[in-house]
């Protein structure tokens, strides 16, 4: 019986990540349409986490995150651990493709089970993406909506990606805005433009943000220049070492520009 089980088991967990429930493929002398319905069953996948979630155009959800780190600017160290039991989730995608470009539309709603405000808590995320590719830029939009149904809130991330931005390779820029229903009256935002090395077993990551939210002014609060070097420890791609030296601007210190340095140490998959 035990080995039975064992057998059930692994070819669960080995088994295809995605039932395709719908496929569509239509083609013309210009163009391709595909339309596609996936379950996805598990969210296991190998994601880059060497790839800051500030580089990533659409967020990605991870079972686990753990961070231990220490800020100068703070003067203590801090640690953050978030865990997710990520369920099946259904995914709809529709793409057009020409010659030159190919546009992409995607709608997912993943149920998980988190841990919020020290509760656990079931939670809903439903997302749309666009993402237009041609052959010199990208550009994409997001939109994610979080519910957390024992607590009847909800947070809203929209983001704005452009890849290769001036076309060049390597270089992002990004503006995000965040809502949350628990503090009605405020919004939180920024933008940033990055350029980063191709990483495989580090990557430097050179950026400038500036952001600020809506019970504060002046409009933009805060700058940031910053260098990240991030470091893949042991040969695993999901234990990783972050410094990030950086310059600090923001009415909190006058306006008069500080220097100073973080460190953490990050599990993520």
């Amino acid at each position: 019986m035990k080995k039975i089980l064992l057998v059930i088991l692994t070819s669960i967990l080995f088994a295809s990540n995605t039932v395709v429930l719908k496929k569509k493929q239509k083609e013309s002398n210009t163009s391709v349409i595909n339309e596609e319905i996936i379950l996805r069953k598990w969210i296991i996948n190998k994601i880059n986490s060497v790839l800051p979630n500030y580089l990533q155009a659409e967020p990605k959800e991870n079972m686990v995150n753990f961070s231990l780190q220490y800020d100068t600017r703070i003067k203590k160290a801090t640690s953050h651990l978030n865990l997710r039991l990520i369920f099946p989730s259904i995914e709809g995608k529709y793409q057009k493709s020409t010659a030159t470009k190919t546009k992409t539309f995607k709608i997912k709603l993943i149920p998980m089970l988190l841990v919020h405000k020290r509760k656990p808590c079931p939670t809903f995320k439903a997302s749309l993406t666009f993402q237009n590719e041609a052959l010199l830029r990208n550009f994409t939009f997001n939109e994610s909506f979080y519910y957390y149904t024992v607590f009847t809130e909800y947070k809203e991330v929209t983001t704005l990606t452009f890849n290769r931005f001036i076309n060049i390779d390597n270089l992002t820029y990004k503006i995000s805005k965040t809502y949350r229903s628990t503090d009605k009256t405020n919004m939180f935002y920024y933008t940033g433009i990055y350029y980063y090395t191709d990483f495989f077993k580090f990557v430097r990551i050179y950026g400038y943000e500036m952001g600020g939210e809506r019970k504060k002014d002046p409009f933009i609060y805060w700058h940031k220049l910053f260098f990240t070097y991030r470091k893949i420890l042991f040969n695993r791609r999901y234990i990783f070492l972050d410094v990030t030296p950086y310059l600090y601007y923001s009415k909190e210190y006058g306006y008069h520009p500080k220097f100073f340095i973080s460190t953490s140490l990050n599990v993520k998959f």
